[in-house]
């Protein structure tokens, strides 16, 4: 797993050759892995002002509405700073994957510019949603336990943006399992396996 880490981590721009699954796949855990631990680094602080937000308001004795007021409220607060941080992670990720699911694409014969149209569908999703983000902020901001159709049909509004993120992760998990081209092919002869 480690050879398959540094391997990967040393080739972030080479697109020639070719990437075993088990190459690939040791790679993605591993950018995976880092992907959430930065997500619950960026979360912890952000939960933790909302927490101690809902804390005072039930000292004070605010009402469960008042409460639910003041946690949408913070959240909405933090949504902005919390999308940034999470585009930029998700992105970042996305680069640090691009050669290595080029090279993957490569071993079972397909061609590489896959992984950047994959790239695309990715970025196009985060820029919808990023193209949103004052009114999702301002959602957030008028949602109550009474009013939760403001919230839904703001989901219903970033369908489009959940479907083109989603079907970039389901290309790249259709072409990473592919079956590799035995012996050498166009791209190269078979690759190592670590």
């Amino acid at each position: 797993m480690l050879g398959s880490i540094k391997y990967n981590l040393t080739n972030l721009l080479n697109f020639k050759g070719r990437d075993a699954r088990q190459t690939f796949w040791f790679y993605v855990l591993f950018l995976v892995v880092i992907q959430y631990a930065v997500g619950m680094v960026i979360a912890m602080p952000m939960m933790g002002g909302i927490m101690k937000g809902a804390f005072v308001a039930a000292q004070q004795g605010a009402t469960g509405a008042d409460m639910n007021a003041r946690v949408m409220s913070q959240m909405a607060g933090y949504m902005r700073t919390s999308m940034t941080l999470s585009t930029i992670v998700s992105l970042t990720a996305g680069l640090l994957l691009l050669a290595s699911f080029a090279r993957r694409l490569h071993d079972s014969g397909k061609p590489g510019w896959i992984s950047v149209l994959t790239f695309l569908l990715s970025l196009t999703s985060k820029a919808i949603v990023w193209s949103r983000m004052d009114e999702i902020v301002s959602t957030m901001q008028k949602v109550s336990a009474d009013n939760l159709e403001t919230a839904f049909a703001m989901q219903s509004k970033m369908v489009a943006a959940s479907l083109l993120g989603y079907a970039a992760i389901l290309i790249v998990i259709i072409f990473g399992v592919w079956p590799s081209n035995p012996g050498p092919n166009r791209y190269g002869e078979a690759p190592v396996r670590f």
